[in-house]
């Protein structure tokens, strides 16, 4: 919608909000809103899609990939730190979770991500050109009650590790031989605590000297992320029609924008309104919400759907199949609608674009930035079909 009309909206709600709260209060009919989810947090970890990159498991990729977006938030002064930086780092220690036969399980579950078995270095002794470090966790990582060992894929430290850990999966736990857990920790580590910008290339030096005391590291790390520099986009290729690529092309155009409750039209970001359910005033936060983000993918193939996700049901301008909790059918490029009600086509509250392979990009919610993500099924409730 137009920043005029996101106006007349603000002002509406305002008019009737006693009467706004009340409907609330008895229905989740929430497709009447601009578009999102707001405060609900996902049941499953947050997973991006990747492409096969040569040497690096899947679920290790998506963590590159995911902790390059989940950096914005976690260091939110913290600026172009790529997932190329956080592969070098993780090549060179670990060989990306693979080093001395370990594996990392790519079979989904609680354990999706886990390095097995665990990867711990040797004891920092003084011997063989390492630091003396006295063990500090009493074994609680490294299984060593007297000397420290370097642990995970991207092999912290445990006090270390202690200081940065980053839960990167939403699993609740932060665990150094999780590669979510781990990449994320990295990059937070890289980051620091103030200002850095990783298009300059003494930031990203002194980033690497600090993450290991070494200039021939930071000359193998470099050399690693250069390689993976040079493959470009490895978000995975869309298997779909010239139609659904367009738009899945401009919706991942704007990875990593903020969510914004009420951002978001055909012409592209804007800034939200107030307020949304969970009372989040989106004024100041320039991007999109769930809505926004489709509307906007939609108008680049000249499909003007409206502004809601119930509004893009019932447009008229896909056709639209009752699906609930499943993805039968569904092709690239196709909307998801979500209500807690599935299959009956009213309340819809979320709406986002399919990828293929269980995949979508979305807007979330409050909090969170436009991204790819697993579908959940559990409130499915239709599909609209760009074709």
């Amino acid at each position: 919608m137009s920043g005029t009309k996101k106006v007349l909206i603000a002002l509406a709600i305002a008019t009737v909000l006693p009467w706004v709260v009340l409907f609330l209060g008895f229905s989740m009919a929430a497709g009447l809103l601009p578009g999102g989810e707001d405060d609900q947090k996902p049941q499953v970890p947050v997973e991006v899609s990747c492409v096969k990159v040569a040497g690096i498991p899947k679920p290790t990729c998506e963590a590159y990939l995911a902790a390059e977006i989940k950096i914005k938030e976690v260091r939110p002064k913290c600026r172009k730190l790529s997932w190329t930086l956080l592969a070098g780092i993780g090549k060179i220690e670990s060989n990306h979770g693979q080093y001395a036969g370990a594996k990392v399980i790519d079979k989904y579950g609680e354990k999706y991500g886990n390095v097995e078995p665990p990867v711990i270095g040797i004891p920092l002794n003084g011997s063989e050109g390492t630091q003396l470090i006295y063990d500090t966790d009493n074994g609680k990582y490294d299984k060593d009650t007297v000397y420290d060992r370097a642990v995970g894929p991207t092999q912290f430290i445990p006090q270390t590790w202690e200081s940065v850990a980053q839960d990167g999966d939403d699993d609740g736990d932060t665990d150094p031989q999780n590669v979510f857990d781990s990449a994320l920790s990295t990059a937070a580590y890289l980051c620091g605590t103030g200002e850095a910008d990783f298009s300059d290339k003494k930031t990203e030096h002194d980033a690497i000297l600090r993450y290991n005391h070494s200039e021939k590291y930071v000359s193998d790390v470099l050399a690693a992320k250069a390689e993976y520099d040079a493959l470009g986009d490895v978000s995975g290729p869309i298997d779909a029609s010239e139609k659904a690529q367009k738009v899945i092309a401009a919706a991942r155009k704007h990875k990593g924008a903020d969510y914004s409750w009420g951002g978001g039209d055909a012409s592209g970001p804007s800034y939200g309104i107030c307020c949304s359910p969970g009372g989040h005033d989106a004024r100041k936060t320039f991007g999109f919400d769930c809505s926004g983000l489709t509307e906007y993918a939609y108008a680049q193939v000249d499909l003007l759907i409206g502004s809601t996700a119930q509004a893009q049901h019932d447009s008229g301008k896909v056709r639209v199949t009752s699906s609930p909790r499943s993805l039968a059918g569904a092709k690239p490029g196709d909307l998801l609608f979500f209500s807690d009600n599935p299959g009956s086509g009213k309340g819809l509250y979320h709406v986002s674009i399919y990828l293929g392979k269980n995949m979508q990009i979305e807007a979330p919610r409050t909090g969170d930035v436009v991204k790819e993500s697993r579908v959940q099924t559990g409130k499915l409730d239709s599909i609209g079909h760009l074709e």
